[in-house]
């Protein structure tokens, strides 16, 4: 793994890799974060690099000028956001997006969300729960899920700046239920809207993938919450960090061949050989 610091730019960036060049002469993965990096560190060819590119802006800036310059070998990752919904492309042959709004969505989606249930929930809650509600609760947490994305897809429309409401003020943690009146009502005054206007707003918002609508630090967060009393008995000092872990290290990796990001990955390598960036 290649670390760059947290004073990391494009320039740094390309400045970084094309000295590193010199001494390695495979392939580079360059990810937005550490979290992407622990996800990819057992999960790359052993001749890729990773590469921590301190943010999507900084990735994809970074690799649009190693395009420019015709750098070969470097693959950048970075997380969809709110790109696919606003129907905006991929701006690189060499960059590659999720299939879900970020990784920890992707994650959450898969078979590695029952390894946490696992690991922190309790079955006998959970059982209690899925049948009161009647739904699994992948799908409830989806749902709650849901109404913070749709409002933040409807935020970043007006205020492309304003920071997420935190989750944990609108969900109560014996119940695991939603004030959703309370979190329109904040939302509203941030946005200096009024609230009905927001709430036709949100019931306005076209049909898409609902997994590129959910945030996955929210999914996470709603996730810890859950498992504190309704779905299990989750210490007050186990956090989001310790669910990431998990998530990460049980994503099964069939299920991850199957995504689309894992095939436009392949793609990548087939028109770049010799330098492999998924394992043999």
């Amino acid at each position: 793994m290649r670390a760059l610091g947290s004073d990391v730019s494009p320039n740094k960036l390309v400045a970084e890799l094309k000295m590193w060049r010199t001494q390695h002469t495979g392939s580079f993965l360059v990810l937005e974060g550490k979290d992407d990096r622990r996800f990819w560190t057992t999960r790359c060819h052993h001749d890729c690099q990773l590469v921590e590119g301190n943010g999507k802006s900084n990735v994809v800036r970074g690799l649009l000028r190693l395009d420019e310059i015709e750098f070969a070998g470097a693959l950048g990752l970075v997380d969809s956001n709110h790109d696919h919904l606003a129907g905006r492309p991929v701006l690189s042959p060499n960059i590659v997006a999720t299939d879900a709004h970020d990784l920890e969505c992707l994650l959450c989606r898969s078979s590695a969300l029952d390894s946490v249930l696992a690991e922190f929930g309790e079955r006998d809650k959970i059982d209690r729960f899925e049948q009161e509600a009647g739904e699994d609760v992948r799908t409830a947490l989806l749902r709650r899920g849901l109404v913070f994305g749709r409002l933040t897809w409807v935020a970043r429309q007006h205020a492309p700046s304003t920071p997420p409401l935190p989750v944990r003020r609108f969900v109560d943690e014996a119940s695991w239920e939603m004030d959703e009146d309370q979190l329109f009502l904040e939302a509203a005054d941030r946005l200096e809207m009024d609230e009905s206007i927001l709430r036709h707003q949100v019931a306005e918002l076209p049909q898409a993938d609902p997994w590129h609508v959910v945030r996955g630090h929210e999914l996470i967060e709603l996730l810890r919450i859950g498992l504190r009393r309704r779905l299990g008995n989750l210490p007050t000092s186990t956090g989001v960090q310790a669910i990431g872990q998990v998530l990460r290290a049980a994503m099964p990796e069939q299920e991850l061949r199957a995504t689309i990001m894992w095939r436009d990955m392949a793609r990548w390598e087939a028109s770049n050989t010799p330098y492999r960036v998924l394992p043999s």
